[in-house]
């Protein structure tokens, strides 16, 4: 199984919702009182509301739960290697505190589906190691995050910003051996990896964004793409339209 970020959630059902309650609590009044202390400024888009729509690559739930190189494995890890991807499609609203500050609620969706496989010593001796193909896998993964963004530079209809959010991410997620796979581990009649072919991995944990760069051009309709890190993906880009 793929490396699990350092920010799952691990505990009863219970604790993760009041965790998850807990730290989106936390996670809004920050980003409303930063912003609320930067855009202290009036502008001709105070008040206005600005709606996007964008997809990116290389987004942080591909490579956190996407393929890990052959020397970072251990001889028993498990990995996933992506075959198909979508990349990260999301929808964002966002409240102009003033003309340079704004708030904003993202929605990210992806999806990607490939195999996994695990390192097995299959022939003996130090370097008897091997990858062997363990199935397939099915992956959605939603994102919910408030977001900030600030402009920092700004010349006609071209304007730079950068922007972050801290949010949730759910990952549904469907593994399934194969079928040779699944029969070579039967001893005695018993079956090691247990009585079901299929399984269900679903995580729930903290995502984030980063963009210290991001440009806009238009008035009411505006373009825009991004360069950072998190949910978004890497790079992104997409369409606005402000009312």
């Amino acid at each position: 199984m793929a490396a699990t970020p350092w920010f799952a959630f691990h505990g009863g059902k219970d604790d993760k919702i009041n965790l998850t309650i807990s730290i989106m609590r936390t996670i809004l009044l920050s980003i409303i009182t930063l912003a609320l202390s930067l855009g202290r400024a009036s502008g001709q888009d105070k008040g206005k509301i600005e709606f996007s729509l964008g997809s990116g690559v290389w987004s942080s739930s591909e490579l956190f739960d996407g393929y890990t190189p052959g020397f970072l494995l251990s001889p028993s890890f498990k990995t996933y290697i992506i075959k198909q991807y979508s990349g990260a499609f999301y929808a964002t609203a966002k409240y102009f505190v003033s003309k340079r500050v704004s708030l904003g609620i993202a929605f990210a969706y992806e999806n990607e589906s490939g195999t996994w496989q695990r390192n097995e010593n299959v022939h003996g001796g130090a370097y008897g190691w091997e990858a062997i193909p363990m199935g397939s896998f099915k992956r959605q993964a939603f994102t919910f995050a408030p977001e900030l963004y600030v402009t920092y530079a700004q010349k006609g209809i071209a304007r730079l910003y950068w922007n972050a959010g801290v949010g949730i991410t759910y990952r549904n997620e469907v593994d399934r051996y194969s079928g040779n796979y699944y029969a070579s581990h039967y001893t005695n009649g018993v079956n090691s990896l247990g009585k079901n072919l299929q399984m269900n991995n679903n995580k729930m944990h903290l995502n984030l964004y980063y963009s210290p760069i991001g440009i806009s051009a238009g008035k009411a309709l505006r373009w825009f793409a991004e360069i950072g890190i998190g949910y978004k993906g890497i790079l992104n880009t997409g369409v606005s339209y402000k009312i």
